[in-house]
């Protein structure tokens, strides 16, 4: 009989508590870097968008997985809305490059997730309902 090995690796998440802190400084590191010399170049803004989604999925595990992309996506429009502030036009490049560094890094969330439920793993609608009792 093959047996499933049920180790876990020690986990990095943070505390909730420090998810919207954390988050917070992610989307403002970005914004900062995507007005820079980083965000000049459409890979340098790919691989900026795909870092920072990825590193809030490793951050920030419990999150659901929607919320960060959602996020994403606002980050996406203020780093595009930076530059009109100082009298430039939008980069629909820019705005391709950010939302495939988004789409590049959240993609493969997704997939797992509808492979997961096509191999009939689907958990009972009230699995969250601990979250909100308090």
């Amino acid at each position: 009989m093959i047996t499933e090995a049920t180790t876990r690796l020690p986990a990095l998440a943070l505390p909730r508590g420090l998810y919207k802190p954390v988050g917070l400084v992610i989307g403002a590191v970005v914004l900062a870097l995507s007005v820079t010399s980083i965000g000049d170049t459409t890979l340098g803004r790919l691989g900026l968008f795909y870092a920072a989604t990825s590193l809030a999925y490793l951050l920030l595990p419990f999150a659901r997985r929607t919320d960060i992309p959602l996020v994403a996506a606002w980050v996406v429009l203020l780093s595009e809305l930076a530059p009109c502030l100082t009298g430039q036009l939008l980069s629909p490049m820019n705005v391709l490059a950010d939302t495939f560094g988004v789409v590049m890094a959240a993609g493969p969330i997704f997939i797992a997730r509808y492979r997961q439920q096509q191999q009939g793993d689907v958990r009972p609608g009230a699995r969250r309902t601990a979250d909100f009792e308090t």
